[in-house]
């Protein structure tokens, strides 16, 4: 078959797999807003003080296999079904054991409990065998408002097929200043412009397909220094004019786009609250008078995770809840413990410090969102079409094109694109930054694949002196040296914290294989900055876990070598004066 009919074969397989999306997506239900505030409303009649409460409460479970006698399964159960908690949010699992466990607790629950999760890596990214896509910045490296959309469909399709109806997506803290990347490839980057309208196409990506958004985590944790005082806690020192054009203007951007949620973090700001140490969590000023008020966002607001040891040292265990209610949070995640929080929280309500008519306003907004997903209706998903709508042919594709677009080229003196007679004598070195990492020998192994003959090295922590000597040996006679660098940077520290000795390894390389040496970082653009006589560096937005795709890039990589794809991307962030936000060489 040849390459021009495949193409065309995959085109219309693409199509096939939209139109199954779409036609999943039309078969739930259509609501109006009126239906829908006609139900929340008898619906909030019906429920005491504690159900409406346990409606505000979202707590976690597993998507793992277990048993239903397993003591966490039955609590779930008791959670969903005696204690009417209004949200669950979940963690880990198989596409088909995911959407088992949300029936059963769907079909528990008197009301539809709305099943949360967090998408930052897309589905993949917390339920395996689902479609895991590279983080935010590889977006803002394409700068395609397109690509951003028709990914956020795939997400979004796979999450409904699983049970889902919101993420706690998308991140839009900003990263402006290179010395302090606190939320890496997390974030979109510097280009404030450019993160509306990807967060726009984002969220209409979803919203389509019939899943909720949030917006985090407010007030913005992408430029953040650790609270002295206050062990755990972080805090943004900016002016307030500042926060205001930078931190507050990326969530402006959110809202206008139609999140339905916004997350807050445990942050504080004192330039914008007169002075104030309390985090967003329990800031009335953040929550109320910026959030609510003068950013004009009428949605649901949610806690971050308050189990945190630091949180409940500072606050108390069901102090903490009620302090963000009080803030002005319409939702309570992860609390330490759901029922004592509900009990805490009602004692509040029956001694006047909090007012039950509070409760309602926000139990009212949740059961709003239930109806209009259609949740009154039918709460409840095929499980024999799971198969047929998650980790699809087609949507990996759209991974793959992600990955492959969003390849940045930061630096190129006469190396690529390579010619092919140098691809028969390579030395890759991989520097990991951390203990356990299985990517180095997954890429090894791929490398071993494609380019047979290949001598890969990997330099991590504690690693045996003699190496160093082994490798310098190796590069003597190499037509092409690699350094494929899995070094995350370390928040609020070193944004490129390579080990001394395999800097001063790296830089020896450098200096002796002149347009020889190829860098490729796995997610940290700012590695440049200590390498910077390097022939030429590349980058790709993954670093795994919360932090995006990050084997889809080894692809990726592979054909960027023997020149099957060219780099297409631009820098999303500032890394230094000569390598600006929208720098990119191309060939």
């Amino acid at each position: 078959m040849n390459v021009p009919f495949r193409k065309i074969v995959f085109h219309h397989f693409l199509i096939l797999i939209l139109i199954l999306s779409a036609s999943f997506v039309s078969a739930q239900q259509q609501v109006t807003s009126e239906e829908a505030q006609e139900w929340a409303d008898k619906t909030l009649a019906g429920l005491s003080l504690e159900k409406k409460i346990a409606q505000i409460i979202c707590t976690d479970i597993s998507g793992k296999y277990i048993a239903e006698d397993n003591p966490p399964f039955v609590r779930w159960i008791q959670l969903a079904r005696d204690v009417s908690v209004g949200s669950f949010v979940l963690y880990g699992g198989t596409p088909r054991d995911v959407a088992h466990l949300l029936n059963r607790l769907q079909k528990e629950a008197e009301l539809p409990i709305l099943m949360t999760v967090d998408f930052e890596g897309g589905p993949g990214q917390q339920v395996s065998g689902a479609s895991e896509f590279p983080a935010n910045m590889a977006f803002a490296a394409v700068g395609s408002e397109d690509l951003m959309y028709k990914a956020a469909k795939v997400m979004a399709t796979e999450g409904r097929a699983m049970g889902f109806h919101l993420t706690y997506t998308p991140v839009v803290d900003i990263s402006v200043r290179p010395d302090n990347p606190s939320e890496s490839v997390r974030s979109f980057g510097g280009d404030l412009a450019l993160l509306g309208r990807l967060v726009r196409a984002y969220v209409r990506g979803y919203k389509e397909m019939g899943m909720l958004t949030t917006a985090k985590h407010f007030p913005g944790r992408g430029d953040i220094v650790p609270f002295p005082e206050y062990s755990g806690f972080s805090y943004n020192n900016k002016p307030a004019e500042t926060v205001q054009t930078e931190e507050f203007r990326a969530f402006k951007h959110a809202i206008d786009a139609g999140v339905t949620y916004v997350m807050s973090e445990h942050i504080a700001i004192p330039s914008v609250t007169d002075g104030s140490e309390l985090p967003a969590s329990v800031e009335k000023k953040l929550i109320t008078d910026w959030l609510r008020d003068k950013l004009d966002f009428k949605g649901i607001i949610t806690t971050d995770d308050l189990w945190y040891d630091h949180v409940i040292q500072r606050f108390g265990p069901v102090e903490v809840a009620i302090k963000a209610i009080e803030a002005g949070h319409d939702i309570i995640l992860k609390p330490k413990d759901p029922e004592e929080t509900i009990t805490g929280i009602a004692a509040a309500v029956r001694t006047g410090r909090i007012s039950e008519a509070r409760i309602d306003q926000s139990v009212r907004k949740l059961l709003y969102q239930k109806a209009l997903l259609g949740l009154h209706k039918n709460r409840f998903v095929d499980e024999d079409r799971v198969n047929e709508l998650v980790g699809t042919t087609a949507h990996l594709a759209v991974v793959q094109e992600v990955a492959d677009r969003s390849l940045t080229l930061l630096k190129n003196e006469d190396v690529l694109p390579v010619p092919d007679k140098r691809l028969s004598n390579i030395v890759n070195i991989c520097v990991q930054k951390n203990d356990i990492d299985s990517s180095p020998t997954e890429l090894n192994r791929k490398l071993a694949i494609s380019f047979p003959g290949i001598q890969n090295f990997i330099l991590q922590p504690n690693i045996n002196p003699a190496i160093y000597d082994t490798i310098r040996t190796a590069v003597t006679d190499a037509d092409l040296v690699i350094f494929s660098l899995f070094v995350q940077r370390t928040r609020a520290v070193d944004a490129a914290p390579f080990r001394a000795d395999d800097l001063a390894l790296l830089n020896e390389i450098i200096a002796s294989h002149p347009h020889s040496v190829i860098a490729m970082s796995y997610g940290n653009p700012h590695l440049i900055r200590k390498i910077g006589d390097v022939s030429a560096f590349v980058v790709g937005y993954g670093e795994g876990s919360w932090f995006g795709n990050q084997l889809v890039y080894f692809e990726s990589f592979i054909k960027l070598l023997k020149n099957e794809i060219k780099p297409q991307g631009k820098l999303p962030v500032k890394v230094s004066d000569r390598y600006p936000i929208g720098h990119g060489l191309f060939y």
